[in-house]
């Protein structure tokens, strides 16, 4: 007589949690085009905030230096973790890299973080512009304090900085701007997909 297999028993609540996703009623992540779109999306994102300058900041070649001698100009690069709004795009990274796995309409998940990404941008530049001007605003304010020679200081550093101050928008800006279209396609491209379609 052969002694009966005893059934399996219930799986663990963390491996049932985890694997959710794969049962659910909607195509498993990674399994549509959308959701390999929207992964390129979020590596663009991870190497834009970690690994890319921002903002440059330098002096132009006036005097034609560089041209002649060779010398370059000095020039400062800014990354993303210079800013206090860094924590919110890590955030929303953090969220999106989660949501792509659990959330089974996750569609919505990566068109919203796409559009972050371009309203980010937007609010960076006008932002970033505001700071630098403030700074400036600040040093002529603090030379016109001087006494006698004050308001010709001041208009001197004024003079200075708008045209010797080189202030560009880096590689990083740039890249959150494909980093948040190709998440809004992956986006669009999951919630195209019918319940349980494969494509």
């Amino acid at each position: 007589m052969v002694d009966a297999v005893p059934a399996a028993g219930p799986k663990n609540r963390f491996v049932r949690f985890v694997t959710s996703p794969l049962h659910g009623r909607y195509p498993p992540p990674m399994r549509i085009v959308g959701d390999w779109i929207s992964s390129a999306g979020i590596v663009l994102f991870a190497v834009s905030v970690f690994a890319l300058p921002w903002m440059t900041v330098g002096l132009k070649d006036v005097l034609g230096l560089e041209k002649t001698l060779g010398l370059k100009s000095p020039r400062e690069s800014f990354g993303l973790f210079e800013s206090p709004w860094v924590w919110l795009t890590v955030a929303v990274l953090a969220a999106v890299v989660v949501c792509l796995w659990f959330v089974q309409t996750r569609g919505w998940v990566a068109i919203a973080a796409g559009a972050f990404c371009l309203l980010f941008d937007v609010i960076f530049f006008i932002g970033a512009w505001k700071k630098i001007n403030s700074i400036i605003g600040d040093v002529i304010g603090l030379a016109r304090s001087v006494p006698f020679i004050g308001d010709l200081l001041g208009e001197l550093i004024r003079e200075l900085t708008k045209g010797m101050l080189d202030v560009r928008v880096a590689a990083g800006f740039w890249l959150f701007v494909p980093a948040g279209v190709l998440l809004i396609t992956g986006g669009v491209l999951r919630l195209m997909a019918r319940r349980g379609e494969v494509t």
